[in-house]
């Protein structure tokens, strides 16, 4: 038996690939990448977030491994896997980068871990895997997950609330104080919603229940539908959009498109995720649209879209360049809302710093012994997925940016940016008409006059939006008016019914207060002093009784041990008159 499993586990071993062409192990680590390239059915649709997040990887890896020369010749090899935009090829893709050519060498080269995916369906997907497995994953922002992984990593804070602050600058400066809200199906874009009629305070709120896009085009037509039905039954300042993947608005565009006429409230519509272009909104001087495009700052933009793959750049124009317009069919021509980066760039370039600091720190401890074979030494080849975690947790460093050195380190705060786009009536065309930092203040690029509210009633208005916070901040248990009023003149602790009944007024109650607490204060020093005497007088109770007993059996073993002297003394005696008296005889 014990040959047959010997043999079993050598044509394992042979069944390894040997990598012959495989660089050496010691030279390079591995960092996977779960980026979203493609999407479609047959993940044939080029994405310019998967583009763009591509490019920030390969200028991060430009930056580290060129500080990863005084190690040698070691570098950071870039693993890219495309989960085609869904979370099921996500699996897929992590699978595959795990049965990879390089990682089922006989000797395999260091793996640091993913980098993404950022879309919370396809991370809860892929985590089942990795974490069975002890895999990395370091994602560009905080989401809420029920479970807090110990080997999950996130660059920056959650974005949500300053989300809702942007938002609500945006709808205070167009003077609006109540909406139809029009969501995504989604838990991030959900979240968004909640914690921005929270964070109104019931002075800018929602009409009635949100509005789900469905997740098929064949149910926008019924979404436009309860859009103007609400519109009709109740009057509102105009329509809040909130998606987070622009494929989930494109066909509501498309209706808006052929029903501009019909359309009169004014849109503000929120998107995180780039990808849409400014061609894909209707084109019309009555239809009032404000893009809200979340993007990267505009410094370190210039600097990333170097490194932009130009190949997955030509196809996606080439995909798109039927649908341009006023571009002479340049497959090249780009509009100033495709030119914005994705949100997600910065913290994914932070990422790659991150990764490369915990290499350089694993190396000095783990292969300071191998001075003379610079590199990744067996120690940290051999050293646990745990420990590696540990080491990666902890991890910061200063790295030079156009604005000067910053420190880099697990969520952080990131500056959130929003590029703000308006129809312009007179060179008939979207225009970058303000910025939205931090989700402060809006900061205006070009004189413009926004959109006002059409609804000519504002008389219930503020009194709607207080009903509304009423609403949605009621108790499970309800009250009447007055009994609410009465208990916020009398509020008082359930300790007074214990008091004498006297007349509980502003006046007397702190008094009485004072002298509860006083009776509280003496009543519980009472209880002290009278447990402290008790233990002590059991203390000194046992020591006595221990002293007694112990002068008990000393009496006794003496009383014991005096016969026994007594006997041994006659003993001896006998013996001896015995033994003359033997002697004479003989």
């Amino acid at each position: 038996m014990i040959i047959w499993l010997f043999i079993f586990l050598l044509k394992g071993v042979v069944a390894l690939p040997i990598c012959t062409n495989q660089p050496n192990i010691k030279d390079y680590a591995v960092l996977s990448a779960l980026l979203p390239l493609h999407s479609g059915d047959d993940c044939s649709v080029t994405q310019i977030r998967g583009i763009q997040q591509l490019a920030a990887l390969e200028y991060g890896l430009s930056k580290v491994n060129a500080d990863l020369s005084q190690y040698g010749d070691l570098k950071i090899s870039l693993q890219i896997l495309d989960t085609c935009s869904n979370s099921n090829r996500a699996v897929k893709a992590t699978m595959k980068g795990l049965v990879s050519a390089d990682q089922t060498c006989i000797k395999s080269p260091l793996f640091l871990g993913y980098v993404g995916p950022d879309d919370l369906e396809s991370f809860i997907d892929v985590h089942k895997i990795t974490f069975l497995l002890n895999k990395t994953h370091v994602l560009p922002y905080k989401i809420d997950l029920k479970e807090k992984p110990a080997n999950v990593f996130f660059i920056g804070t959650d974005q949500t609330g300053i989300r809702a602050k942007a938002i609500l600058t945006m709808l205070s400066n167009l003077g609006w104080e109540n909406y139809i809200s029009v969501v995504e199906d989604s838990i991030q874009t959900t979240n968004l919603l909640d914690i921005l009629v929270d964070l109104s305070d019931g002075k800018i709120c929602p009409v009635g229940k949100p509005i789900i896009l469905p997740k098929s085009e064949n149910g926008y037509t019924t979404v436009y539908k309860e859009i103007i039905e609400s519109q009709v039954h109740s009057s509102v300042d105009g329509i809040l959009i909130l998606v987070e993947k622009p494929e989930a608005l494109k066909p509501l565009l498309k209706i808006l498109s052929n029903n501009v006429n019909s359309q009169k409230s004014p849109f503000v519509i929120y998107i995180i995720s780039v990808g849409l272009k400014l061609w894909d909104f209707p084109r019309s001087d009555s239809l009032k649209i404000i893009v809200m495009q979340e993007a990267t700052e505009f410094i370190v933009k210039n600097d990333i879209k170097q490194y932009i793959n130009d190949s997955l750049l030509i196809n996606y124009h080439e995909q798109t360049r039927s649908y341009k317009r006023s571009c002479n069919y340049n497959p090249m021509c780009l509009d100033s809302l495709e030119d914005e980066l994705d949100s997600t760039v910065i913290p994914i370039t932070y990422a790659v710093h991150l990764f490369a600091n915990a290499l350089k720190m694993s190396i000095d401890q783990k292969c300071k012994y191998n001075l003379d074979s610079p590199g990744i030494c067996r120690n940290l080849q051999s050293m646990p997925p745990m420990e590696w975690t540990s080491l990666l947790r902890t991890q910061s460093t200063i790295t030079n940016g156009p604005e000067g050195p910053k420190r880099i380190r697990f969520q952080m705060e990131i500056p959130h940016h929003v590029s703000i786009y308006m129809w312009n009536t007179v060179t008939r065309q979207f225009d970058l008409i303000a910025t939205i930092m931090n989700g402060d203040r809006l900061n205006f690029m070009k004189n413009v006059f926004l959109p006002a509210s059409v609804r000519s009633n504002r008389s219930d208005r503020t009194a709607f939006c207080q009903l509304h916070k009423i609403k949605q901040t009621k108790t499970a248990t309800t009250s009447s008016v007055d009994d609410t009023t009465d208990a916020k003149e009398d509020d008082w602790s359930p300790i007074w019914q214990f008091l004498p009944s006297v007349e509980k007024n502003l006046n007397t109650k702190s008094t009485y207060q004072g002298i509860v607490v006083m009776l509280c204060i003496g009543f519980g020093f009472l209880i002290f002093m009278i447990v402290t005497m008790r233990i002590l007088y059991n203390i000194f109770k046992f020591k006595q009784g221990n002293d007694e007993s112990s002068n008990r059996r000393r009496n006794k073993s003496a009383k014991v041990q005096k016969p026994r002297r007594t006997s041994s003394i006659t003993s001896r005696r006998l013996s001896r008159v015995s033994s003359i008296i033997s002697t004479r005889s003989h």
